[in-house]
Formats: C-alpha cells, structure tokens, sequence
C-alpha cells in the first residue's frame, strides 16, 4: 500500500474518531516500513489537526474531538516506541494539569491533545492537582513547561501560588508556565506572572511553540538555577515576611461596623421583594435589582468556614441573611457547590474548609447507579432544609429568595465525570440517557422538596451543557433538552413557579432559551468569545428580554482587586453599566426587566468591600440613573 494512501487512512481514522482503523494502520505503517515519526506528524496529527480546524469553525464539537483524541493515541502508543529520536530531537516535557479544587478536565484534556499532537511530551497531571506537585514534577523532568487550567473562579488563586512555589526552588526561569480556562484573561496572566494564556487549545499550541523556542539551553543548568533563587528572593521575602491576612473577614467587619452605625444604609422607596418582583414583571422600578454571586464570601460576615457553609443549613441560612444585609443584595442565589448530587449518588466529594468542595472519586458503572432517598442526612436534604430556614430569614429582611440545584447533566458529569459522559454520549448513548434519567429523577425530587417544603420564591436550576463549543443543539436536545422540555418545565409550571436557570457556560445555545419557557437567566459574558457566540446585555435585552430577564454582564474576577483603583473603577464600571442596560431596555421599550449580576461565583476568598463598591453605588447611583434614563 502506498505511503500516502497509509498516511491519510490514519488522518481520517483520528477524524472520525475510529480507534480500530488507527491501531490497524499504525501497525500497517510499521509493516511497510514508513518512519514511526513522519506516520505520527504526517497522519495523527494532521487528523487532530483537520478535526480541530472543523471545531473552531463550529462544525464539530467537543465528543468529536474527545473521540478524536482516543483514536489519536491508539495509533501513537503503536507507533511511538518505534520513533527515532536523539537526544537533541527529543520531545520536550510539557506537564498539565487542572489545579486544586477544581475537578473539570474537557478544555485540559483537548490541550493537552493538540499539544501532544505539535509534538510535545505531555505529563499529565490530571485534575484536582496539589499545587506543590507541578514544581515536583516539573523538576524531576526538567520540563519545557507548565499548563494549568481551571473552569473555576474559586481555584484561580492556585496559580499564583505554583509560580511562587517555582521561584522558591530556584526554576522559575527555566520553563514556561502557561495558563488558561474560561475565566482567564490575559491580564490575569500578568497579574500572577505567567508566560502567557491563550483563548483556545489551537492558539495555546502556537503560543507555547513560540515560548519555549526562546528558552536558553542551558535553562535547567545548575548556574541557571542558582541565578533563578537570587533573582526571587528579595520578592520572595518580603511575600514571606508579611502575615497571612484573611481579606474578606477584614473587611467584612468594616462593613458591618460602618453598616450598623448607619440604620437605614439606603433611602429605599421600594423593599428588595417588590423591586425585584417588579422587575420581574418589567413594571416600574426605584433602581435596577442587584444580586452578584457572592455566596461564598458572604460567609466572611458571620463568619464560618465553607465546609460549613455548604454543608450545615443552620449556617448556609445565617450566610444568606448577611449576604442580604451587608451586601445590600435584591435577592440571594444559594450557590453552595456543584458536587450535591453527587455526593448522595456516591461519589467522593473533597471538602476543603475555605473553598469550593468537589468530586473527586467518579463512579465507574452507568449501570449500577442507584436513585438515592432524598432523606436526613443526604447532602440534598441539608439543602432544602437550608432554603427553608434561609427564605425565612431573606423574608424577614423583605427579599427574595433564590435557591440553587444542579440540572440532570450537571449531576451526571460530576458522579461519572464530563469527559466520559461527552464522550459516551457519542459512542453509548443509550447507557448515559439511561444514568441521566435516574439524575433526572433525583433531581425531580429535589425539586419537589424545594417547592414543598423550602418555599423558596425562585428555584434556579444550572444548566453548563447548552453550550455551543461543547454539544450542538440536536445533540443537547438529545439528551438534558429533551429533559428540560418533558420533565423539568412541567415540574415548575405544576407549582406555578417561574423556570430560572443559570449557566456559566462560554457561549450557550441561546436560540434554546424560550424552549422551556425561562422567565430568568443568569449568563456570563465573555467579550473575548464574542466571536464565538458569547452575548452581552445589548444583543440578549433586544433579542429576548421580552420573554426572559437576564443579569451576569459582571465578571466575577474584577472583585479580587480592592485596592484604591480597583474600588473606583469597579463604581465607574457599575454606573456605566446601569447606564447601558437602561439605555437598552428604553430603546426596546422596556422599563426593568434586568439584574446587575455576575455571570459565574465570585472566588470565596474575595474582599467584601469589592462587592459594596458594586451593590452600594447601584443603591446610592441607581435611583437617579433610572430616573433620567427611564423617568
């Protein structure tokens, strides 16, 4: 068989993700003697290449190139012992991984695929990594470099602390340390010093390459070494010498110190229930509602440790309260964390004291999942218990509450974990639609015990999967959508209650929003993914809001940063908005029907008096913005 006819067997074999035809052929391409590298370069990799091209213009999604990716290393693990390498043509180690606290691998795994794929030796980590096992690693195999990931907020802090463990050993400067996820930035990547962050897994390949091309050789020599420790030592000590402070119970005692001297704080001329009620409904208001989601940080103020937050009702009720008060928040979302159901379906949920728990111990079999008893002492039930004590104390304060579950394929991904299931859904649909009925089910009852017993005002329901980088919309109505249509919907309306659900994800099918009849949606704006379908108030008001009302313009990273500047521009920022968003529903002939939110949790580390900056001058700000702009 000719040479060519082999190498493109093996590209469309990764292309269609058959792992059979990629093994047979990577045998086939040794049988007739063709070079083990070119057959890698020249075949796997340009069908990663070609399936990954078809990604970024949205004609495949992430199950492809998951699948992709298996039929990728099916051939490579064939082929690799066979490449001839000498020392200088060496692969070079590139270490990744997912840091501590987070759990999602999706956007790590294809990154790690593609760079794989330009040639690089990845070490991967996994996900939940401790953060000392980067340097450890990367030590012991003079690395190129290191990527780290996260999906969320909460974790980010991690990465700062890597760089420092790496100065501290002295081999800062002897690799490259890339960053990235959804909520990363470039000016995050600075902010911690890293080398660089990309939007995708293409441009992390290309940004690395270009990286790593103008390391020294002798960067892991024992002189660079030593010239690394000096260079850092002075930053480094004065880091050391100052006292570990915790930033968000400093400053939540200022506030409610300053809170409590001044009763009332705001000359309200609506309570936080008939404001949001009304804007709800886009009746007339005082000022636009405000509620960022600052439900971890909120806990600063009674104070408690978050496993206790999310896992005691008493104190996930005493955080609520104070989040309404001190915060001035028009309602109070009850994110605890993502990993509930989970938890009772049997998975091993870590449960750090001052960040967000999560799965870490997947199931392994579809078949032997079980529909837990929603009964005492399932974490499910401590989160309707929660609800019930804090919508009695949100009610007492005269506001709203909203209480927070996981959807069907939020639950599925955490139990079995998302790489899996995406991939299965594809290869095995029937044994996940299978496992996602009986998370349905479950969550179903959550729901019941919500509406019953809880008697929250709104029920929000987290749907990450209509996302259009991820599944398209045939494969998500597929799966949760025709969920959401046949058996969620249903339940809300059999209770009267509004659908409201909330979705972190980077560029969601929004064509699927009145699918189910939303009456509220909580999104995230990312303007760097603007090209690729993430939407900002101004698209979203004039496009649905007559249906839906939405809030989550605010990126929750701009609250890590209360510094003097930091709080001023957070104000500036927050007036301009406002000042859009009711520009907006003017020209769409609309009065209210729109909430200053952030689009994903604020890290639960953050400085309180970042959040009074926003809900403060929306208090202070909003009525006379409202008043000019609307009348």
């Amino acid at each position: 068989m000719a040479k060519e006819d082999i190498l493109n067997v093996l590209a469309d074999a990764v292309v269609d993700g058959d792992d059979e035809l990629a093994e047979e052929f990577a045998q086939k391409a040794l049988d007739e003697e063709l070079d083990a590298y070119e057959a890698i370069v020249d075949g796997l990799a340009r069908g990663m290449k070609i399936i990954s091209d078809m990604y970024e213009r949205g004609e495949a999604f992430v199950p492809s190139l998951l699948l992709a990716a298996d039929a990728m290393y099916a051939g490579m693990d064939i082929l690799t012992p066979y490449m001839k390498v000498d020392g200088t043509s060496a692969p070079k180690n590139v270490i990744i991984g997912t840091v501590e606290g987070d759990v999602h691998d999706i956007g790590k795994n294809l990154v790690k695929t593609m760079m794989t794929a330009a040639g690089f030796n990845m070490i991967d980590l996994g996900c939940d990594v401790p953060l000392d096992k980067f340097a450890e690693t990367a030590k012991e195999k003079k690395a190129a470099a290191i990527s780290m990931s996260t999906l969320m907020t909460t974790t980010m802090g991690g990465m700062e602390t890597v760089i420092e463990q790496l100065q501290e050993e002295g081999i800062r400067d002897s690799l490259i340390v890339m960053v990235g996820g959804a909520p990363i930035s470039q000016a995050f990547a600075d902010s911690v010093g890293a080398d660089g962050t990309a939007l995708d897994a293409s441009a992390a390949v290309d940004t690395l390459s270009s990286l790593v091309s103008e390391l020294p050789s002798d960067s892991w020599s024992d002189s660079a070494i030593a010239t690394s420790k000096m260079k850092y030592k002075e930053t480094l000590a004065q880091k050391s010498g100052k006292e570990k402070v915790d930033i968000g119970r400093v400053t939540a005692e200022k506030i409610i110190a300053e809170f409590d001297s001044v009763v009332p704080k705001f000359n309200e001329t609506m309570t936080k229930a008939e404001r949001f009620g009304a804007a709800f409904k886009d009746k007339k208001v005082d000022r636009l509602p405000v509620a960022p989601l600052a439900c971890g940080v909120s806990r600063k103020f009674v104070p408690c440790a978050y496993i206790d937050y999310s896992t005691k009702a008493e104190k996930y009720a005493d955080c609520v309260e104070a989040g309404i008060k001190y915060f001035n928040m028009d309602t109070f979302v009850g994110l605890t964390d993502l990993c509930v159901d989970a938890a009772d379906f049997g998975a091993t949920i870590r449960y750090p004291e001052e960040d967000t728990p999560a799965a870490i111990g997947h199931l392994e079999d579809y078949e032997k999942l079980e529909v837990p008893d929603l009964n005492e002492g399932t974490r499910a039930y401590n989160l309707i218990q929660g609800n019930k004590l804090a919508t009695e104390k949100a009610h007492a304060l005269d506001a709203p509450m909203t209480a927070l579950i996981e959807g069907p394929m939020v639950a599925l991904t955490q139990i079995m974990g998302a790489t899996r299931v995406l991939s299965d859904l594809r290869t095995n649909p029937d044994v996940v639609l299978k496992a996602l009925d009986k998370t349905t089910a479950y969550v179903e009852e959550i729901m019941k015990g919500m509406f019953e017993d809880a008697q929250p005002d709104n029920l929000c329901i987290v749907n990450l999967w209509t996302n259009n980088v991820i599944l398209s919309a045939d494969e998500y109505m597929k799966s949760e959508g025709q969920v959401m249509q046949d058996r969620i919907a249903p339940l809300y309306k059999k209770y009267n209650k509004p659908v409201v659900i909330h979705n972190c994800a980077d560029a969601p099918h929004w064509e699927l929003i009145n699918k189910w009849n939303t009456e509220y949606y909580s999104y995230t704006f990312y303007p760097d993914e603007a090209g690729k379908g993430s939407k900002d108030h101004k698209y979203l008001i004039s496009t649905y809001g007559k249906e839906t009302m939405f809030g989550g313009e605010v990126s929750p990273i701009v609250f890590l940063d209360n510094s003097p500047e930091g709080l001023q521009k957070m104000k500036a920022d927050t007036i301009a908005l406002q000042e859009s968003v009711l520009n907006t529903l003017k020209e769409n002939g609309m009065q209210s029907k729109y909430m200053i939110s952030t689009g994903c949790e604020v890290p639960p580390g953050a400085p309180c008096d970042s959040i009074t900056a926003q809900t403060y001058t929306v208090a202070e700000k909003g009525p006379e913005l409202y008043k000019k702009i609307i009348g």
